[in-house]
Parts: C-alpha cells; structure tokens; sequence
C-alpha cells in the first residue's frame, strides 16, 4: 500500500539561510550610474524585503569647464568687438572750449547817440501803435476845429556849416502847409570814409497851417517854399517817419467828464498791455533792448455817434523802444568797465542782470523819436564774453594732431584753454571731415 504524506510532515534536512544582500555588480567601462540594490525589512517576522535600484548620475567637471570658459570668451570677443565697432561708427572729436570772460560791476551812467560819431554808442527807435474804442455815454455834441500835428527830421546836404531856420517857418507836403513851432539849427553835413556826403539833421515839431482831418498825413516827405528857386531847396528838406494826428474839423460829442476820463485810462490800459506783449515777437534780430526803457504817448482820436445818447471814444497808444546793436552795446560796456580791454569782439550773455532807468524821469512819457541823445544809468554784474570762431577753429584742428591743439589756440587770444576728448580712444589725429568735430563752450568753470 502506497504511503501518503502531507505536506506538512515534509521537513528539510537543513533550515533554510537568510540571504543576505547581493554584492553590487562591477561597474562597467563607460557607465555612467551605479546600481545599488537596499534592503529594509518592513515588520517583524518578514523574511526579505523588495529590492529597489536607485540610479545617481556621474558629472564630468573637466566638461563643464571647458563649456563655461568657452561662453566666457563668446562673450567677451561680442562685447569688445561691438565696442569697438561702435567707437569706429561714432568716431570723432569734442573740443571744449573755456572762451576769456570777466564780470565786471556795472553802476554807471550811459549816453546813447541817434547819429553817433566813433566810439559813441547809437540807438534806434521801434515804434508799436495801438488803437482801440469804448461807448460811454454822451449828453450832446460840440463843434472842434483842431490842427494836426507831427514830427519832422530836418536834412542839411547844402553845405558844412549849420543852417538856422525861424520860428514858423513853412514845410510843404502834397499841397498841405506845415510850419515848425520852434526856431531850429540844422548841423552842416560831413563825409563818411568814402566820401559820401553824410546830411546834418535835427527834429522839430510842426503844426498844420489849417484844421482839418486831410493835414492827418501818413510819413511823407516835405520840401521848404521859402528856398524854391534856391540850392537849398533841393538839398535841405525834411522827412517824418510817422502819422500826424490831430487834425479835425466838425462836431464832437459831449460826454461827462469823469465817466469819459474813467473809459479812457481803462481803455489805455488795455492798449498798453497788448503792446508790451508784441515786444519779444517784432524785436530785430542781433539788437537789445530794455523792457524798463519803453515810453508810452497816448492821443485821443475824434468821437463818433454809437446809437441815441451814445458815444464811440477812440484812443491810440504808441509805445517806443530805443534798440542797441548787441556786438556794438556789449564793446561799449567792455571800453567802461572792463580794465585792459583794447576793442576786442565780446558779447553780454545774459541783458537779463543789468537794470536799466532813464536819467530823467519824464523821458518815459515822452517822445523818445525826437530826442538825439538819451541818457540812463545801468546797474549790474552783465558775464562779457570773448568771441571767437568756432567754424575757423574746426578747420583749424581738421587732421592735425591732437598734440596740435595748444599751438592751434595761439591764434584765437579769445580762448584762454581748451581741451580735446577724440573717438575712438586709440586715434591720435582729429577727423579729416570738419562735420565729425563738435566744439561745446564752457564759461566760467575750469
């Protein structure tokens, strides 16, 4: 009978041996991780955990290196090689230039010439007019007859001595009579540097011979009857340079004084104002003026009707101005105040710190036009500049050494140093075009 056996009552021989952990296997040539297997026993009575392989990597340092050195110098040859292809592109020369200059302290009194002789300083006149009107109101009319009056520049071509003319002696001007409310001298003529005959000439003023708004003439040229038939009566004559106002003949409103008086000052004020504001706009070119210097006359023009028991006053306001040449006022200043100075082309860069009055306190509400001389006291501390060429300069430098450029300067005396940066760092030459140099002033810091 065959013998059954359960398989409990099977027993090995030998009790069986835990395994301990597997060696790690050699590592080969080439790889790149090691495998290593852990063993952990999760709770007791376990008799062998799983195995996990865990795979690390192997960095080559030589490499990375080598890479980052190789970035490293990319970098470098972009960033030099662009800066030197921008210093190529933007090649050229700055020159600064540190120009002669003083500040003197200005407090004194000046004389300015309408027809200046050698080193005497000459003034124009710019002439701004206005006009505006206002209703008031009126409580009837009254009739006006009124001569107008002008301004005239009387001229002296006939000989070089003076030319004396009365009281009331007559001008003519398109059939219309004037005549000259005070006796005048009209000074003999000269002779510039060529030979030119220069007119002596003197201003005056001049009524019309009758009333009437036709005498209101515009600039006009005039001649004197009492020389016709004479030499003189081509080459003395006169010229006005303005309007003539006040001519009027008819019927003008009555309006209360006060009320009419208030009207006019509001009016003028406006008038004025709106002149004050067209200074900066219509002053020439390359001359100065003083806003403290304008003057201001106001005439007041004839009425006219504005609907039942109204009125239309009109009043005109002329502002002048004297203008000064700026090379001519800043050498004028110079010769005064500055010791040592010898003529020299100089400039004023700022008119701004002088401060201008008029020796006489009534010159600001007269008719400066007339006047041949004006006088005024100016007050501050102006920066009178040396001038120099600056387009010469940059011919001057154009392809010479940069070593060059202190015997350069001994041509221009206006300069007192100078320095020059040129691109790129490595020429030594200033550029061969005048366009690739630039000059930049500086005043006062060295």
């Amino acid at each position: 009978m065959t013998q059954k056996w359960n398989l409990q009552d099977i027993q090995p021989t030998q009790p069986r041996k835990n395994r301990g952990p597997k060696p790690p296997k050699s590592k080969k040539e080439g790889s790149s991780s090691i495998n290593i297997k852990n063993e952990t026993q999760k709770t007791a009575g376990a008799k062998i955990d799983d195995v996990e392989d865990v795979s690390i990597p192997i960095i080559d340092g030589n490499k990375k290196k080598k890479k980052t050195l190789l970035y490293a110098l990319i970098i470098f040859f972009v960033v030099v090689g662009g800066g030197i292809i921008a210093s190529i592109l933007t090649g050229g020369a700055e020159v600064t230039v540190y120009p002669k200059y003083r500040e003197p302290n200005v407090n004194a009194v000046f004389e300015a010439v309408a027809n200046p002789q050698p080193e005497e300083l000459a003034f124009e006149i710019m002439s701004l007019e206005a006009e505006g009107e206002r209703q008031v109101s009126a409580t009837g009319k009254e009739e006006v007859k009124t001569q107008a009056k002008g301004i005239i520049f009387i001229y002296n071509k006939h000989q070089k001595k003076p030319i004396r003319l009365v009281t009331n002696t007559r001008f003519e001007s398109n059939g219309l009579i004037f005549r000259i409310k005070d006796s005048a001298v009209i000074p003999g003529y000269t002779k510039d540097e060529n030979g030119e005959i220069v007119p002596g000439v003197v201003t005056a003023e001049v009524f019309a011979d009758d009333v009437g708004e036709e005498y209101n003439l515009p600039p006009s040229k005039f001649t004197i009857p009492g020389f016709k038939g004479e030499p003189e009566y081509k080459n003395v004559y006169a010229e006005s340079v303005e309007a003539f106002a006040g001519g009027f003949n008819g019927n003008k409103f009555i309006i209360d004084e006060k009320e009419l008086q208030t009207a006019k000052q509001a009016l003028q004020m406006e008038l004025r104002n709106s002149l004050l504001e067209r200074i900066d706009s219509e002053k020439p070119a390359n001359f100065v003026l003083f806003k403290d210097a304008v003057t201001f006359t106001y005439e007041s023009l004839p009425s006219v009707e504005y609907g039942e028991n109204l009125a239309t006053i009109k009043e005109k306001v002329t502002m002048r101005i004297p203008l000064f040449k700026e090379n001519e006022f800043a050498e004028h200043i110079a010769q005064a105040t500055v010791p040592g100075y010898e003529g020299e082309e100089v400039r004023i860069t700022d008119y701004k710190t002088l401060h201008f009055a008029y020796s006489s306190a009534t010159t600001s509400t007269s008719d400066i036009s007339t006047k041949e001389k004006l006088s005024f006291k100016l007050a501050g501390r102006p920066q009178i500049v040396w001038e120099y060429d600056a387009a010469k300069l940059k011919a001057d430098l154009v392809n010479k050494n940069k070593t060059a450029l202190p015997s350069v300067l001994g041509a221009y005396p206006a300069i007192e140093k100078a320095e020059a940066v040129i691109r790129p760092f490595w020429k030594t030459k200033f550029p061969l075009k005048i366009d690739d140099i630039t000059i930049t002033e500086v005043i006062g810091k060295k």
